[in-house]
């Protein structure tokens, strides 16, 4: 434990982010980043005001710019934003390629690159990207959404072999189905049915975001400083189940 280590949490409103939050809230100084003003002003407040929340549009660069110049250098940053909505090949727009790979992917390539540029990462740091198990087991209108963390882990190998003379490790945590705010609008678009079945079929791959956090503490910790270039699967999906 090392509270004036100071981690970087983008997305740290959503289901997983905040959850990742609260448990490094007694370890390390955060910056809580999202971009919903009052949900940060919320997860702000179940932390006791004890971290620096910034308001951030991963789409805007302007934001962007803004964060890593008020921002001090950080000792971890995690990736926490992602928008998976389920869109049938068929239907994707070109707006809809934009909206996926700019909050999934393009937006976590522009920050990294602005800290490293302004020198915000420091040497021992780790970076952890929030992927998911839709990039091997993708389901149907995921097309968009597999596609985006697929690159998202590609990415990450490729900068972890890139920032190794730094000591800055980089990995990826790939949960199956996390119980979140995002999991139950991903649910909407499937019957009760579907959804009772998948979790009968697959009891393990249903997670908590609490799972997550405990994983991504450690790979920020110094415990971990062997584990780099790596995708962690969390959560498991069931092979050779005969229908329940």
């Amino acid at each position: 434990m090392n509270v004036q280590n100071k981690i970087l949490i983008i997305g740290a409103t959503s289901g997983i982010g905040s959850q990742i939050s609260k448990e490094l809230d007694n370890q390390y100084q955060l910056y809580l980043c999202g971009r919903n003003n009052d949900k940060l002003k919320i997860i702000k407040k179940i932390l006791e005001n004890k971290h620096t929340a910034i308001q951030l549009d991963i789409c805007n660069n302007n934001d962007i710019d803004n964060l890593v110049a008020e921002i001090s250098p950080v000792d971890g940053f995690v990736y926490c934003s992602g928008i998976a909505p389920a869109i049938p090949a068929k239907y994707i727009k070109e707006t809809d390629i934009a909206n996926v790979f700019d909050v999934n992917f393009i937006g976590a390539v522009k920050l990294v690159s602005e800290l490293l540029k302004k020198k915000k990462l420091n040497s021992g740091a780790s970076l952890v990207f929030i992927s998911s198990e839709a990039v091997r087991q993708p389901y149907f209108g995921s097309a968009l959404y597999s596609a985006s963390k697929a690159a998202l882990e590609a990415y990450s190998i490729a900068l972890s072999k890139e920032l190794g003379t730094k000591k800055i490790r980089v990995n990826c945590v790939s949960p199956t189905y996390v119980e979140t705010p995002m999991l139950e609008q991903a649910a909407n678009t499937m019957s009760e049915e579907f959804v009772i079945k998948m979790k009968k079929l697959h009891p393990e791959a249903f997670i908590h975001a609490g799972n997550v956090a405990s994983v991504v503490s450690y790979l920020l910790s110094d415990k971990s400083v062997a584990i780099n270039g790596q995708i962690l699967k969390l959560g498991r999906f069931s092979i050779n189940i005969p229908e329940l």
